[in-house]
């Protein structure tokens, strides 16, 4: 039953295929497909099975997959509709292929410069400016950042990769590497191991 569902995916989303096999973004999308595939254990399927997979259980990869194809035509999201309660700003947001892996990522707000690989960014999460004023003031976040559920980062900050930014912290000052920081105001509380490797 689940091949059959896979092999009418393949004529449902047949325009979401021709945007994904058209798109001068397309090996973006295919480390945004391998990351995605691991994370929920869809492992060793071609790439077009893996993207169709993804689009019809994980809504919330639809979203990063529009942020990419920018599609010319908002009628394919009819079709296939973007998670509602995952915002992802158009302008900026320059995320590295493969760069952030949603989990149950509701009332999620992400604006930043830019993103890093293999972030990982929880629900009730808000990455972006401080006011309406300030709109180029967004957070720069490095690789392998693991944001927990409901943080706030904005701000003209940097992250720094292999950062852990635990539940309910408030960041408006820089995250230096590897770095787990707490609180409102966020305060380092420890470093992860020196040989950590991501």
């Amino acid at each position: 039953m689940f091949k059959i569902k896979l092999w009418l995916g393949n004529l449902l989303y047949v325009i979401h295929l021709y945007y994904y096999k058209k798109s001068c973004a397309r090996l973006v999308i295919d480390a945004d497909i391998e990351r995605w595939c691991q994370e929920v254990g869809f492992i060793g399927y071609s790439k077009t099975r893996s993207l169709v997979f993804l689009l019809m259980f994980r809504p919330q990869f639809r979203n990063l997959f529009y942020h990419r194809v920018r599609p010319r035509f908002n009628f394919i999201k009819k079709i296939c509709p973007p998670c509602s309660q995952l915002q992802i700003a158009s302008d900026g947001n320059e995320i590295e292929g493969g760069g952030i892996y949603f989990e149950h990522a509701h009332a999620t707000h992400v604006a930043a410069k830019s993103i890093g690989k293999g972030c990982i960014i929880r629900n009730l999460t808000t990455i972006g400016v401080k006011s309406k004023n300030r709109h180029e003031e967004k957070p720069t976040i490095g690789r392998n950042v693991d944001f927990g559920v409901g943080v706030i980062c904005i701000g003209d900050i940097h992250i720094g990769d292999n950062a852990i930014i635990a539940a309910g912290s408030v960041v408006v000052k820089d995250v230096p590497a590897n770095a787990i920081v707490a609180g409102n105001p966020a305060k380092i509380i420890k470093y992860r191991d020196s040989n950590y490797q991501s």
